[in-house]
């Protein structure tokens, strides 16, 4: 297995160096700003059905300075919140 190994390693095609890497410039342009809240819900329910929602009563209010982290096991409901929150 070894020495199969090592025939193939020899058998790998060698590139050049590369001298220069090539650049790129990205340019964005500055946003323009945006009035708060960029998202509110008061007393919201969300869950796959309105009759029995996994969240009851949610408040939740971001704007730019907000900085939210979904954590949590498999089949706790991330992905059921922000499918809510987009749909």
């Amino acid at each position: 297995m070894v020495q199969s190994r090592i025939k193939a390693i020899n058998r790998i095609e060698l590139v050049d160096e590369v001298m220069q890497d090539p650049t790129c410039i990205f340019m964005f342009p500055n946003p323009e700003k945006i009035s708060p809240p960029i998202l509110r819900l008061d007393e919201a329910k969300i869950g796959w059905t309105k009759e029995v929602p996994l969240l009851r009563k949610v408040n939740i209010n971001v704007d730019m300075e907000t900085r939210i982290a979904l954590v949590g096991p498999n089949g706790a409901g991330k992905s059921t919140l922000v499918k809510s929150l987009v749909g």
